[in-house]
Formats: C-alpha cells, sequence, structure tokens
C-alpha cells in the first residue's frame, strides 16, 4: 500500500512540475540515492527523488475507533515521511533550489490526496494529509551521512493518515482515511 501512496504522489508531482516547466521528460522519480555498495543511482540526476525516510504510527488515533474482528489484528494508521531531493550536478544549484521551490509550491496547493483528486490510489481512499517536516540542521546532517550521499537540496513532508487493517491475504488490504 505505500508503494501505491508514493507512486501516485510522485505521480501528480510530476505532472505539475512538466507543467510548470513546459517538461516532456520526466522529472519525478520513486528511488534510493545510493546503492547497497553506495555508488551514486545515475537514474536521479537532473530529477526530483522522492525516497522514503520513516515509517511511524499514529499515535493520537491508535484507540479511537480501532475495532478488530475475532482472530484478527487491530486496525493502525500510520504516517509515512517521505523526501524530496533534487540532484543537478554539474554546478546546476540554482536549478536545483527551482525544483525544490516548485515541491514546496505543490504541497501548498495539494496538501490532501484522495482517490477523487489523486489518480492511482486505491479508490477505498478517503484522505491523506500532508505537512511539511521539519527537520534540524544536526538531523539533517546525520541523515545525509546515513545515506552515504553529499547533501542536495531537499525538503521533507509527512503524510498521515494512511489506515491498515488486517483483511487477510488480500494485496489491497489497507485503507487510507482521514
Amino acid at each position: 500500500m505505500i508503494d501505491k501512496v508514493i507512486i501516485s504522489i510522485a505521480s501528480k508531482l510530476d505532472e505539475y512540475i512538466k507543467n510548470k516547466l513546459s517538461l516532456n521528460e520526466q522529472s519525478v522519480i520513486v528511488s534510493s540515492l545510493v546503492d547497497l555498495k553506495g555508488n551514486l543511482n545515475q537514474d536521479i540526476e537532473n530529477k526530483i527523488t522522492i525516497f522514503l525516510l520513516n515509517i511511524e504510527e499514529e499515535k493520537l488515533s491508535k484507540n479511537a475507533n480501532m475495532t478488530s474482528n475475532a482472530g484478527s489484528n487491530p486496525a493502525i494508521k500510520i504516517n509515512i515521511h517521505l523526501m524530496f531531493s533534487a540532484h543537478f550536478p554539474n554546478f546546476n544549484y540554482l536549478e536545483a533550489l527551482k525544483y525544490t521551490s516548485l515541491v514546496i509550491e505543490f504541497f501548498q496547493a495539494h496538501s490532501t490526496f484522495s482517490s477523487s483528486n489523486t489518480p492511482g490510489l486505491p479508490l477505498n481512499v478517503s484522505k491523506i494529509h500532508a505537512e511539511m517536516l521539519n527537520i534540524s540542521i544536526e538531523e539533517i546532517g546525520k541523515l545525509w551521512g546515513n545515506i552515504g550521499a553529499n547533501y542536495v537540496p531537499s525538503v521533507a513532508y509527512k503524510l498521515k493518515h494512511i489506515y491498515f487493517k488486517d483483511e487477510g491475504f488480500s494485496s489491497d488490504s489497507a485503507l487510507i482515511t482521514g
């Protein structure tokens, strides 16, 4: 389910950037920045790359309206933290800043996602809320060090209220609610 959420939002962001900059080629990808050996992924150049930073349980709603059937696990809500990084090599720093600004503009215009306004999200999606995630300078330094890449202009967002419910072995057993 997490993959479908990220891919759907990436597609919508890609369309937004293409329209703003009159581009034909893909401008947003979902990918890691480096491989397991620490080599930089060449597919990320001149694009916004989206990658997962963290998954957290939504604690505020843990006990609210969470019921389960006998023999199944109780439903949980999660939040996912995503990084949107702009890798533009060869001293093209201003272009990286432009693309990062477009990501911020996109989320200012689109802070709520549902199956009705975001193609690719499952039809049972109610709402996903997006908010900017503040990361301190110290944390960002550690993060990029752990990734094994040099810092590039980037911004992180939290996508809130992804609802998972145990409904057997179906691949589409997750729901998203607001």
